[in-house]
């Protein structure tokens, strides 16, 4: 029955009215007012159907959507979050280093070494040469 429309549409559409025993003016389907009325009410549930189930789909995607926007949001929030622990973290330590700021200690400690270094090679040099 769905075929009608799509063939009425395609045909020049002629109504006439007829009392039983007339003879048809055209050749064509023979209907009578409660078949119309139940193709019109089919049709009529058939969009209603199509309509729903249009917006059933669209506003199950855009659940789907909103989902995945918050569990982004989310996910953005404890990114965030921990960015700016690491950042506090870098602070302080930034702060710990300032406070026991050393410059000296480094520069001493490789001078130390090499003269140890020098030291080290001069008398195993007069030691073997002995």
């Amino acid at each position: 029955m769905t075929f009608l429309p799509t063939y009425a549409i395609s045909q020049e559409l002629n109504i006439t009215g007829l009392n039983k025993g007339e003879e048809a003016p055209f050749t064509g389907i023979l209907l009578t007012k409660a078949a119309l009325a139940k193709i019109e009410a089919d049709l009529r549930l058939n969009v209603q159907l199509c309509e729903n189930n249009c917006k059933l789909k669209l506003d199950e995607k855009e659940l789907l959507y909103n989902k995945d926007v918050s569990i982004l949001k989310a996910e953005i929030g404890g990114l965030n979050q921990f960015v700016q622990v690491k950042n506090k973290r870098i602070n302080r330590l930034e702060e710990i280093i300032d406070k026991n700021n050393n410059s000296w200690f480094v520069p001493v400690v490789a001078i130390a070494s090499f003269v140890v270094g020098v030291a080290t090679t001069v008398g195993i040099t007069y030691a073997v040469n002995k």
